[in-house]
């Protein structure tokens, strides 16, 4: 198939759904520590699932706390969804909320919109939907470079890429944006804006179109022969 067309389509995106919230608002309503670096990470059973990398976060984070012990971000605090809280509690240095199974969009967004920044440590991830939600709702979002998730993730740019699967490089990309709120917010602004260009789905209808387009375009079909 190497000389076949290719073209690479990536999944749309409610960008009504996932949209920026006031962060003080959200997590008032979750009943989030209002004044605290919140980290988010999330996917169904995802501590269970060897692929999403929990335990690579849970390490990076265990360093990064041990880093900003005297700084603003040593009341750092880690939010966990799509799953409920394991009966052997993790102890980590610092407090993990467990939000449970989320069934609906709003919840999620408030979610996305209360942290500061969204954490996906996936091992393998053929797009990474939670990466660019949260960038459609504002946060930016650190990522191992690899898989689909260096589509959704602009480095420097809308969040950070890390070094796969370097503990100590996740944790560093992390304290990167956190250490700045200014930084932080100009990276949630990229973010959405990433979201809005990408994603939108007239784009992606659009793009379907012109692929089926050419696939019915009889002087393509005769040259690809």
């Amino acid at each position: 198939m190497r000389d076949w067309p290719i073209t690479v389509i990536p999944n749309p995106l409610d960008l009504r759904a996932f949209a920026p919230i006031d962060q003080g608002q959200a997590r008032a309503l979750l009943q989030l520590p209002p004044d605290r670096p919140l980290v988010l990470f999330g996917a169904i059973n995802g501590t269970a699932d060897f692929r999403k990398g929990s335990d690579l976060l849970f390490e990076a984070m265990e360093r990064l706390h041990q880093q900003v012990i005297g700084t603003t971000l040593e009341d750092i605090e880690l939010i966990v969804f799509g799953q409920a809280e394991p009966v052997q509690a993790l102890e980590l240095g610092f407090p993990v909320h467990y939000m449970g199974h989320l069934n609906d969009d709003i919840s999620l967004r408030l979610l996305y919109a209360a942290a500061d920044v969204m954490v996906v440590p996936s091992r393998q991830e053929a797009f990474g939907q939670t990466a660019s939600e949260a960038h459609a709702c504002g946060t930016p979002v650190v990522a191992f470079r690899t898989g689909g998730l260096v589509d959704i993730v602009k480095d420097r740019i809308t969040g950070a890429l890390a070094e796969p699967f370097d503990q100590a490089s996740l944790a560093d990309a992390i304290h990167w944006v956190l250490e700045n709120p200014q930084r932080r917010r100009l990276l949630g602004d990229s973010a959405r804006q990433r979201a809005e260009q990408l994603w939108h789905p007239a784009r992606i209808a659009g793009m379907y179109a012109e692929v089926y387009r050419q696939a019915l375009d009889p002087h393509r079909q005769t040259s690809l022969r």
